[in-house]
């Protein structure tokens, strides 16, 4: 099933995705206490919301073999933080700053979590998933091999597009993902090449992190991530989740 939020009007809402029509709900998703509304809509007439607010956001990074380019793989995975308030949604503006000299877009699987996740063993990380979704895992190359920290490379302004919704029904295990700027491919890849899975992941971050319904995983990007610029079409299509769409500026 998908999920979505949407703004119509002024007012925000989420919504179950059929083709091209959204029909209304409201209640919790994560808990799957919710009612339709009876309202529906062509997607045509929405603005499409990012799915989630998360309270959190991490990111893996290396863990593609193709993007190590020589590096030894990663001990155990290595997430960091993205803050709040870079997330964006889907047709939103990805703000490059003046004052970077590289910016690359980065096409990733995003793992929703459904339930309070602490000390989870991976052998039961799905049942904390809620759903998956598109991520571009923006970044200031420069930034990221200068700074001591990557909060500005990662976390600037609109450095976190997500959407455009979140696929509950799906195999995370065996997805194809494509990154494309300006319609041309800059990135393809599989999940089955993660160097660390899903499971595993989750189970070491909530060794050491709670994670709560709605917060987000970036699970790692692959190959050379595309280098964009202001005018750019940026694009990230996950198998059975869709397009993830933003124009830079």
């Amino acid at each position: 099933m998908k999920f979505g939020s949407f703004e119509k009007t002024g007012k925000n809402f989420i919504g179950i995705i059929n083709q091209e029509k959204v029909e209304e709900i409201e209640g919790d998703i994560f808990t799957n206490k919710y009612d339709l509304t009876g309202n529906l809509f062509d997607i045509s007439e929405l603005k499409i919301l990012p799915p989630v607010r998360p309270s959190s956001m991490l990111a893996l990074a290396k863990n593609y073999g193709s993007h190590l380019h020589g590096d030894a793989p990663p001990k155990q995975p290595e997430p960091f933080f993205k803050t709040i308030s870079s997330l964006v949604g889907h047709n939103d503006e990805i703000i490059i700053p003046r004052d970077s000299e590289k910016v690359d877009a980065e096409s990733e699987l995003v793992v929703v979590i459904g339930k309070t996740a602490k000390n989870i063993p991976s052998a039961k990380a799905y049942d904390y998933i809620f759903g998956y979704t598109c991520g571009n895992d923006v970044s200031a190359r420069d930034w990221q091999k200068g700074d001591k920290s990557w909060w500005r490379a990662k976390s600037s302004d609109s450095f976190s597009p997500i959407g455009p919704y979140i696929e509950t029904d799906i195999d995370p295990e065996n997805l194809q993902i494509t990154g494309k700027v300006n319609g041309n491919i800059v990135q393809s890849c599989n999940t089955s090449e993660m160097i660390w899975s899903i499971p595993k992941t989750i189970e070491f971050i909530t060794k050491y992190v709670t994670l709560f319904p709605g917060d987000c995983i970036f699970t790692g990007t692959s190959g050379t991530a595309g280098q964009i610029a202001p005018g750019d079409l940026v694009e990230i299509e996950i198998d059975g989740i869709g397009s993830l769409s933003n124009r830079c500026i």
